[in-house]
């Protein structure tokens, strides 16, 4: 099917565009350095199972039928919106922001020696990510692009609605694991999510295991520089491992929102929990080589009972500390996904997302 552009000069036209320079601007974007990639090419969405999608080429598609159509249909309507109507125009919205959000990010080198394929744990971080933060910032977009849409009369009815969640497998994952992100590197949740969501693609990880490893390891003085690299990869690896079986669970039709929701909090868990065991262990190692590194060994205790005190350096004696890491296996370098689409939230609201 061929791709079909939406007109620059169309009223939906505008209303996206205020809604991609709303989520810009609160990422720090400004209309001469935009945060976001998008091209201002807008495409309606050919796929019907989809609501919207953030190309690879920073243009974004959406559905005509249940997105754009709900916000013409509250434009046009001359009594109050139902509840049914309230919500599915918060939900057009919705898919707006978390589209643009997408945008926000690059797809980075996928070739470099230290990137990560966009595989199944990836997806999971990366949805779930870009669906809490559209929740928590829902709120604000709205109130900011209804007046400029001329909708500001239905701001209090979408307002009152709840935000229906597209990737109930993902999204309380992403959340529990940026929130510990954030307590073991010293930093707020928002602050990481938006590290994160601003981050390449395929740097993602390593990003993200970085705000731990500057606060843990390489401003106390105990993981030399160089380890970093290796250090990383041990710390992804049980992130990796305990989200990847989530996109099974999201795509499972037979299971229930709330399963959905306990399962990713279960595999938020044993990602936490791996990612401490790696971090104390790594923590201990680094630990007990600095004090072998400080003590004094039994010879240059003999020499300062003699000189008075005063021991030559541990390099006069000939005696070296040394210690290697061994690498984990090399991540996986299948290819990467190139789109984001967002699918409806679940099959007792269709159309929603």
């Amino acid at each position: 099917m061929t791709d079909v552009e939406i007109s620059p000069e169309s009223w939906e036209y505008r209303l996206v565009a205020a809604v991609v320079f709303a989520v810009d601007r609160r990422a720090a974007g400004t209309a001469a350095a935009p945060r976001t990639r998008w091209t201002g090419l807008l495409l309606a969405e050919t796929d019907p199972d989809l609501l919207g999608t953030a190309g690879d080429d920073g243009s974004m598609s959406v559905s005509i039928d249940n997105v754009l159509e709900p916000l013409r249909k509250a434009r046009d309507l001359d009594r109050p919106l139902t509840g049914g109507e309230a919500m599915e125009l918060r939900d057009a919205i919705g898919t707006l922001a978390h589209e643009a959000a997408h945008l926000l990010s690059e797809f980075g080198d996928e070739t470099a020696p230290d990137a990560y394929p966009y595989d199944s744990a990836a997806e999971a971080d990366n949805e779930g990510r870009t669906e809490y933060w559209t929740h928590d910032n829902l709120d604000g977009i709205i109130r900011e692009v209804l007046p400029i849409a001329g909708l500001d009369r239905v701001e209090a009815d979408v307002l009152s609605q709840p935000s229906l969640d597209s990737y109930p497998a993902y999204t309380p994952a992403a959340r529990l694991l940026d929130q510990a992100l954030a307590e073991r590197s010293g930093l707020t949740s928002a602050v990481v999510a938006k590290k994160l969501m601003l981050a390449h693609d395929a740097q993602r990880w390593n990003v993200a295991v970085d705000l731990v490893i500057d606060a843990r390891l390489a401003k106390p003085g105990l993981m030399p520089e160089a380890h970093r690299a290796e250090v990383r990869k041990q710390l992804i690896a049980p992130l990796r491992d305990a989200l990847s079986g989530l996109e099974a669970i999201q795509s499972d039709d037979l299971l229930g929102e709330d399963e959905k929701s306990e399962a990713s909090t279960k595999a938020a868990w044993a990602a936490i929990a791996g990612l401490d065991e790696e971090l104390e262990r790594i923590e201990d190692d680094y630990s007990s080589k600095l004090v072998q590194r400080t003590e004094l060994s039994p010879e240059l205790k003999r020499v300062q009972e003699v000189t008075g005190g005063q021991a030559p350096a541990v390099g006069a004696t000939g005696r070296s500390v040394s210690g290697t890491d061994r690498a984990p296996a090399a991540p996986d370098n299948s290819s990467r996904g190139q789109q984001h689409p967002r699918r409806p939230a679940g099959p007792h609201t269709p159309g929603l997302g």
